[in-house]
């Protein structure tokens, strides 16, 4: 079973967590773990207060194998400005693992220079560091998974579900999600 945790700053954006979060633990192969940056309890961009599982401080990332930055402009603010949320991405690609980032977020990863040389989408205006974005709504390129928007979020927790773990997880997944 692969492990995963979702960064959770005030601000962030409930859809592209918790859609993601529901996805991939559809799997029945990915555990998830709710990491809030500053506290347990979280506040959205709409105001909803998510209870995190853990404090990022708190977590061993020897033990996992990928995490996801939500967007929402306010909680992608609040990563780009925390100290500790930055080394937590860039210990994640020092051990060589995955950080996967949807709308606003793919920002921070191009201020960090991980954007370099790749292909990836972001909500319009967030494009950063000297890779290729890309007009679309999920972008797969390599090691990296980057998602457009909120209206994108399925899309985006299916591709991350076909790079961890592979397609055929999908079937299970879709029949649960689309009655398919």
């Amino acid at each position: 079973m692969k492990k995963c945790f979702i960064i959770l700053e005030d601000g962030f954006e409930e859809c592209e967590a918790l859609i993601t979060h529901d996805i991939l633990r559809r799997s029945g192969q990915i555990e998830i773990t709710l990491a809030g940056g500053k506290h347990l309890d979280v506040v959205s961009s709409a105001g909803v207060v998510i209870k995190a599982d853990a404090l990022l401080k708190d977590l061993n990332l020897n033990e996992y194998d990928f995490c996801i930055l939500p967007g929402g402009k306010k909680g992608v603010d609040n990563i780009s400005e925390s100290k500790l949320d930055k080394d937590v991405i860039k210990k994640m690609f020092a051990l060589n693992k995955h950080v996967h980032a949807i709308c606003a977020a793919p920002s921070v990863l191009g201020d960090l220079g991980y954007l370099d040389n790749k292909r990836y989408t972001c909500f319009p205006g967030f494009q950063r560091g000297d890779g290729e974005w890309v007009d679309t709504g999920v972008v797969t390129d390599g090691n990296l998974v980057t998602g457009r928007s909120m209206g994108h979020s399925i899309a985006f927790a299916e591709a991350i579900v076909t790079l961890e773990i592979g397609e055929q997880y999908l079937k299970k997944i879709r029949q649960g999600t689309l009655g398919i």
